[in-house]
């Protein structure tokens, strides 16, 4: 088990209620150390596939970003993921574009910090009002 087969396994199943406990199972396992790094105010994507990122981002914003905003009224966060420009060819989708997806299906807030990096500027009520 390493982190391209469950990037593989995930590009498939992150949309299906199996992806998250796949994804879950790799936390857990440690198998995204190296390209997912976590901490309470930033979630970097650099290594993951569009579907392993979608999940991680989905996972931190539901496990991880309610305990940041327990704790300030408001804050900023940021969801980094670069921009692409040492992404082979063959990986067609960009993981920074499929993040902005994604919080905007979640109605999170968001503007371009940089062009790899998005900023999110949090206040407790819009943290608690949004859809995971």
């Amino acid at each position: 088990r390493d982190t391209i087969t469950y990037n593989a396994v995930l590009q498939s199943f992150h949309e299906l209620e199996i992806g998250n406990s796949i994804f879950r199972e790799g936390l857990l396992a440690h198998v995204f150390d190296e390209c997912i790094v976590i901490d309470d105010r930033q979630l970097d994507l650099h290594g993951c596939s569009s579907g392993a990122g979608i999940l991680a981002l989905r996972w931190w914003w539901t496990e991880i970003v309610p305990v940041v905003q327990a704790s300030a009224r408001s804050c900023s966060l940021y969801v980094i993921a670069g921009w692409g420009r040492h992404r082979p060819a063959r990986r067609q989708i960009c993981i920074l574009e499929v993040a902005c997806q994604e919080l905007d299906r979640m109605q999170v807030p968001w503007r371009r910090h940089n062009p790899g990096c998005l900023l999110l500027n949090l206040t407790t009520r819009q943290a608690s009002h949004t859809k995971a």
